[in-house]
């Protein structure tokens, strides 16, 4: 009998109108994603949070994974709106500010889906593109492509760096889908870039403890490649875990 505490996970939430009132939801592929990886697992959907109450879901769960959303405010890392999206939602910033910090501090592992890079990258100290298409050329938005592709698809190859977790998890090249207007600008120096996409868009970060991609592996659950991140995740949760 397997006698191992079940992983509990946090997901970071975010807000949408139900007739007259709004709600916080989740994505379900983001749980269906962890559970590829260990059918045990336990997820929920942490509410918006103050520091004071990150660090209390950061004492009781082994990780958190911050999931896709809108643009983040650029104000937050010093720069006029220049292409980003608006209305931003600064609650939903301060808050998943706050949870990637309070984990951090607690030594528990982080996996942040592509408004997750960005958080974390503003978070330690980085900037962002505020719109790819309009530096680059190119599109990274695979619905917005001639023609539209569909959204279970592949649509760019990313290249990994030497010596980086990812690149021992997924190999040198792999594919990957793609749903976002922004992507990091300036690293932050604590973390290391161990993607870049063809036209250098920087594809994934990482840290000790902290991993993050700017694709999204929830909608490829049929690409093993993909579910050895998120089991590298758990793994490292459950690292931490015991060490507790």
């Amino acid at each position: 009998m397997n006698n191992e505490k079940p992983l509990l996970i946090g997901l970071t939430c975010r807000e949408t109108q139900v007739y007259s009132s709004k709600a916080m939801y989740n994505n379900l592929a983001y749980v269906d994603y962890l559970k590829a990886a260990d059918p045990g697992v336990l997820a929920v959907t942490l509410p918006v949070v103050t520091a004071e109450k990150a660090k209390r879901f950061a004492d009781i769960l082994d990780g958190l994974f911050i999931t896709g959303g809108e643009d983040i405010d650029p104000l937050f890392y010093h720069e006029e709106p220049d292409g980003s999206e608006a209305p931003y939602d600064r609650k939903f910033d301060e808050s998943d500010f706050a949870l990637y910090h309070a984990f951090v501090e607690a030594g528990k592992p982080v996996l942040g889906v592509c408004r997750g890079i960005q958080v974390i990258n503003v978070a330690e100290g980085g900037s962002l593109i505020q719109d790819v298409p309009s530096l680059t050329g190119t599109q990274h938005n695979q619905l917005k492509a001639e023609p539209p592709i569909h959204p279970d698809e592949t649509f760019h190859t990313v290249q990994t760096a030497d010596n980086t977790l990812l690149r021992m998890l997924v190999g040198t090249q792999i594919s990957v889908n793609s749903f976002h207007h922004q992507a990091v600008k300036e690293p932050a120096p604590t973390l290391t870039v161990s993607a870049y996409s063809p036209d250098g868009i920087i594809e994934a970060v990482e840290k000790d403890r902290v991993l993050a991609v700017q694709w999204h592996p929830e909608r490829m659950l049929d690409d093993q490649v993909q579910i050895r991140i998120a089991r590298a995740f758990l793994s490292m949760c459950r690292s931490a875990q015991d060490s507790d």
